[in-house]
């Protein structure tokens, strides 16, 4: 799959993450909880309805769905982390903050989970902000 290469492709894949979830029908919005637990670097985005978090491996790739992102075999943070930087922040990397934690486990709790300790692997969870 191709890499994103601007901001609206970035937010399309955004929209796309908040249209399974403001659905609620499965698989897609089990897929997309699944996306937000086990995500390790996110783009949080801040809205009037508060802070709202999207995984790097999904919305680094172009016009992503889950058919798309369950079928890529070759999906990876190494990939979208640094394209995604590039888009957002001129390189900036994304990093580990205190405040975004919290949020994002807030966020979790809005969606109806505890937010795991740690992302997959047991990596700190880093953020950019949109």
């Amino acid at each position: 799959m191709d890499l994103v290469t601007n901001r609206q492709e970035l937010f399309e894949n955004m929209k796309q993450i908040d249209e399974y979830l403001e659905r609620k029908i499965d698989p897609a919005y089990s897929f997309a909880l699944d996306l937000i637990k086990k995500g390790v670097c996110f783009v949080a985005l801040s809205d009037t309805n508060g802070v709202r978090f999207y995984p790097s491996r999904f919305i680094g790739y172009k016009c992503n769905t889950i058919d798309k992102h369950l079928s890529n075999e070759r999906k990876d943070g190494r990939e979208t982390t640094p394209q995604i930087s590039n888009i957002i922040g001129n390189g900036s990397k994304p990093v580990f903050d205190l405040s975004l934690e919290r949020k994002y486990i807030e966020f979790c709790t809005s969606l109806g989970f505890e937010a795991p300790e740690k992302g997959t692997f047991g990596i700190e969870r880093k953020y950019w902000i949109y």
